[in-house]
């Protein structure tokens, strides 16, 4: 992996109303990916995410989600720390599991795959509609990529 800036990424700051979460980019105000997602989210996918609430317990429920966004905020640090060259891989060897998650994305994403990085934690946006942050911009296996990272608690099949 070699850096290669190849894109200006724009600042942002980011704010949350009504519920939605902004991205401020000079005179503009754009709703975030992730608010428009959640909220065009099928009655389907809302009905399963009550469902299981209800069945897990409203308590033992956030719990499990705070546990979660917690594991993938620090994993997504050290992704983050690694990929501007602050971390090697020698500090994932601890048995931490965002570590470990992180390790694995290293060794089964990244490690030769990932071929030049455009930008880390780059704020993206469509004018006058909506506004983003990438996780990292890069050639990925010959191909102009925008990678998100993502954690679970069980592999998945490929």
């Amino acid at each position: 992996m070699r850096w290669n800036k190849k894109y200006n990424y724009p600042t942002s700051s980011r704010a949350t109303e009504d519920g939605i979460r902004r991205y401020i980019l000079g005179e503009s105000k754009l709703p975030g990916v992730t608010s428009i997602l959640d909220a065009t989210k099928s009655e389907e996918d809302k009905a399963a995410l009550a469902n299981w609430r209800e069945r897990t317990g409203l308590k033992e429920a956030e719990a499990i989600t705070k546990a979660a966004s917690s594991r993938g905020s620090q994993m997504h640090s050290y992704l983050e720390s690694f990929l501007l060259g602050r971390e090697n891989l020698s500090f994932f060897e601890d048995n931490e599991q965002y570590k470990k998650m992180a390790k694995e994305i290293i060794d089964k994403g990244l490690t030769n795959r990932l071929e030049e990085i455009y930008g880390v934690e780059c704020t993206m946006y469509y004018p006058k509609r909506y506004a983003g942050t990438a996780d990292c911009v890069g050639l990925y296996e010959g191909k102009e990529t925008i990678i998100d990272f993502k954690q679970s608690n069980k592999p998945k099949k490929s």
